[in-house]
């Protein structure tokens, strides 16, 4: 399955939304929007709306804890992951490829682009287990429907 395919089930899903923050927001107010919106990371926007990066809780909580600088003056910008940083995926790339770049590179989630370099959308580490596991049930069940029948012939009693 390719990331396209992935992002057009969220789409009929409706949860294909990419959220972001600006980048002077505070640690503070981004840690609140990740709660209300229950997302794990937001992309990093400039005034003009170009994307500067990507934050999620990990980098904030990792990058804050005992710093002694409370989250309301720690500015989103200082704990981002930087656009020149970021790993990002494209339509046509395989989940199971994405899954290992996200394995290995121990993040969650990555942003995909399209053949025009425009962001289509975020997938995340959960979207692809997810997927996985409704891949693993259908195979699971054609293999019990194999094995209570395995020639596929319904032999029908006559009725007397």
């Amino acid at each position: 399955m390719l990331a396209q395919e992935i992002l057009n089930k969220k789409k009929e899903q409706g949860n294909h939304k990419v959220y972001t923050v600006h980048k002077d927001t505070s640690a503070f107010d981004a840690v609140a929007k990740l709660d209300e919106l229950k997302v794990g990371s937001l992309l990093v926007i400039n005034s003009d709306d170009e994307i500067m990066g990507i934050v999620s809780e990990k980098d904030i909580l990792y990058k804050c804890y005992n710093s002694g600088i409370p989250l309301e003056d720690r500015k989103i910008e200082d704990l981002m992951t930087p656009k020149d940083d970021l790993i990002i995926g494209k339509l046509k790339d395989d989940i199971s490829y994405l899954r290992n770049i996200m394995t290995d590179k121990r993040i969650r989630h990555i942003p995909i682009i399209d053949e025009s370099n425009n962001l289509a959308g975020i997938i995340s580490i959960g979207d692809i287990i997810k997927n996985e596991l409704e891949l693993t049930e259908s195979e699971a069940k054609l293999l019990r429907e194999h094995i209570k029948n395995p020639f596929g012939i319904h032999l029908y009693q006559k009725e007397e």
